[in-house]
């Protein structure tokens, strides 16, 4: 089966990670291709795994009629059995392509929601074209299944389901120990994520330091705002790393806080679980469906930086609960958001609309 990978952005994220998970796990049993940003981080890695992959701007415009022809070059090129498009600008380029190749569109979180009016209603209307031309959606989180019923985006004749992202089996590392508490920002430094939530609850912690990893278009404000609030012998940025860097550079926590306004499903927070880090997070999205609060992890109703830093002092102080969040988590991490579990029923999804241009 030759399945075209397509994603817009290829920058290290939650996305990517995503879509290098299936390139990885399922490039030895069908022809895996792929389109995303050129000269873009997925685009090397998939070149090291021998994936063949074509380099297309994306983000050149909104409605860059250049996209969606270049597009359909692409499938005429490569005869897909099955197209699987991964976030919302991709889909929507693929849906004005046009064409008659059975496609699966993998909702990776919902952003039109927090846009101001008239944006809001342009983005639904881009979100309704693009779930109703696809013959499956995957969302990676019920959240968002709801939120696209709340909105009235998905025809009730389009088949569609939530597939958990997942990741590989936990590893029995246990997140750092040590008297002074080191906690991390782990994700891109854009508003959605709010790290300047992350510095302002920090301010409230004078006897913590932190990593923030990661970089975006707020770089440089972050900078700022750690030299004005007087955080820089306590704060250490590390710009953007590879996954690989990242994961090592989380094993050095003892706790990991989001900040963030909305989320789908991250993949962050499972990998710290994974890896014995305990999470703290503002309650947005789809944190719930992967944290039971005060069991496997903390959620933080109040996205205030007291509430965040009360939350912080609570895990970091109490040896007990933070060995009791380590081992809750560990478990919940393999029994719901298993690798092997999330790719064998994204491979069922292409399988069923292949042969029969639906789900079976």
């Amino acid at each position: 089966m030759r399945v075209l990978q397509i994603i817009a952005s290829g920058d290290v994220g939650g996305g990517t990670n995503h879509v290098l998970q299936i390139l990885r796990g399922l490039k030895d049993s069908m022809s895996l291709y792929l389109v995303t940003q050129r000269d873009s981080y997925l685009s090397r890695k998939a070149g090291e795994m021998g994936i063949p992959c074509v380099g297309l701007d994306f983000f050149s415009g909104r409605l860059d009629p250049r996209v969606p022809f270049r597009l359909q070059k692409v499938l005429r090129s490569v005869k897909p059995h099955v197209v699987h498009v991964h976030g919302g600008r991709a889909a929507f380029f693929q849906a004005l392509a046009g064409n008659a190749v059975p496609s699966v569109y993998t909702v990776h979180g919902f952003h039109f929601a927090h846009k101001p009016f008239p944006f809001r209603w342009l983005a639904a209307g881009a979100e309704r074209l693009a779930l109703n031309r696809a013959n499956h959606v995957i969302f990676v989180s019920r959240f968002d299944q709801n939120l696209a019923k709340t909105y009235r985006l998905l025809s009730g004749n389009t088949p569609n389901c939530v597939i958990h992202n997942g990741i590989p089996c936990p590893s029995v590392t246990v997140g750092a120990q040590g008297r002074q508490c080191l906690i991390g920002f782990v994700g891109r430094l854009e508003p959605p994520k709010d790290p300047l939530l992350f510095l302002d609850s920090l301010r409230e912690l004078p006897h913590y330091r932190a990593v923030i990893i990661g970089a975006g278009s707020l770089e440089i404000t972050v900078q700022k705002e750690i030299a004005r609030k007087g955080l820089a012998d306590r704060v250490t940025m590390r710009g953007g790393l590879s996954h690989e860097e990242t994961m090592n550079g989380m094993r050095d926590l003892h706790l990991l806080v989001m900040t963030s306004r909305w989320e789908g499903l991250p993949l962050v927070p499972l990998e710290a679980m994974r890896i014995g880090v305990p999470v703290v997070t503002t309650d947005v999205g789809g944190m719930r469906e992967i944290i039971e609060d005060g069991k496997s992890g903390v959620l933080v109703p109040d996205r205030t930086s007291t509430a965040i830093a009360l939350a912080v002092k609570r895990v970091c102080e109490d040896e007990r609960l933070r060995a009791n969040l380590v081992n809750e988590a560990r478990k919940r991490v393999t029994e719901i958001f298993s690798e092997e579990t999330m790719l064998s029923r994204v491979r069922e999804v292409y399988e069923g609309i292949a042969r029969f241009g639906q789900t079976v």
